[in-house]
């Protein structure tokens, strides 16, 4: 049986992080493996508090399942901490880490920063060249790019200047923006552009969806999928998540995981 390791933050309301990464790695019947970043509080309202695991326990985290089984493919989502940051950093290194998708989660849907000011340099420059895929979406892609994103050119522009930096490849999520009522999504490999276009899904809000596009891409990766496939099996697969979600509580609606 394939493996799955999540090294993102646990959401105590199961709808992002760990716990939605875990159910997503199950749909694609892959064994979820997790290693815990940080602690959050939250609901479908808001991220209230977000307690961050020592760089030490979160490496031996990592350290005990390599040491032990072999990883078939690595969803990183939340990291919070620069010595964290460095710390997932190390551990590819050390244990050769291989299919890796970054979700570059620098803020929270509610406004809750979640990798802190400090980190972003190491972010930028140690874990952006060294993983297979980053999954920004604009609001992320203009703090790693300094590009203000108002426009398809721009989102492109932006690809091609994350591809400068150093990441490999990126999957930039245009769903802040309405294109005529449709989603337009960008896959840049350094070469080529591929827009995945879908219909804008009528719901106001909803929670984890980057979590479960990043982890939807890492589960096909361990199922020997292409890169570009398992984007688009992935990008379908939320789609019909999206269509799915329901009302969870007074705030964001869910996907049913």
């Amino acid at each position: 049986m394939k493996k799955a390791l999540t090294i993102a933050g646990s959401d105590n309301s199961g709808g992002a992080g760990v716990q939605a990464d875990l159910k997503v790695f199950k749909d694609f019947s892959v064994f979820g493996l997790s290693a815990i970043t940080s602690i959050t509080v939250q609901n479908s309202q808001a991220v209230y508090e977000v307690i961050p695991v020592s760089s030490k326990v979160l490496y031996n985290q990592i350290k005990a399942i390599a040491e032990d089984t072999k990883i078939d493919a690595v969803k990183i989502g939340m990291i919070l901490t620069k010595e964290n940051v460095n710390a997932i950093y190390q551990a590819i290194k050390d244990f050769n880490l291989k299919n890796i998708v970054l979700d570059t989660v620098i803020k929270s849907s509610s406004g809750k920063y979640l990798l802190e000011e400090n980190a972003i340099k190491d972010f930028k420059t140690k874990l952006l060249p060294l993983v297979d895929l980053i999954t920004p979406n604009k609001l992320e892609a203009e703090v790693l790019t300094g590009i203000k994103i108002n426009n398809l050119e721009d989102l492109e522009n932006a690809c091609i200047k994350l591809h400068k930096i150093g990441a490999k490849n990126i999957y930039l999520k245009g769903g802040h923006f309405d294109f005529k009522n449709q989603v337009i999504d960008i896959f840049f490999n350094g070469k080529k552009f591929i827009h995945l276009i879908y219909p804008k899904v009528k719901v106001k809000n909803v929670h984890g969806t980057g979590c479960v596009l990043s982890s939807a891409i890492t589960a096909n990766l361990a199922n020997k999928k292409s890169l570009e496939k398992s984007i688009k099996i992935a990008r379908a697969y939320i789609q019909q998540k999206i269509e799915d979600s329901f009302k969870f509580g007074k705030g964001y609606f869910y996907m049913k995981l």
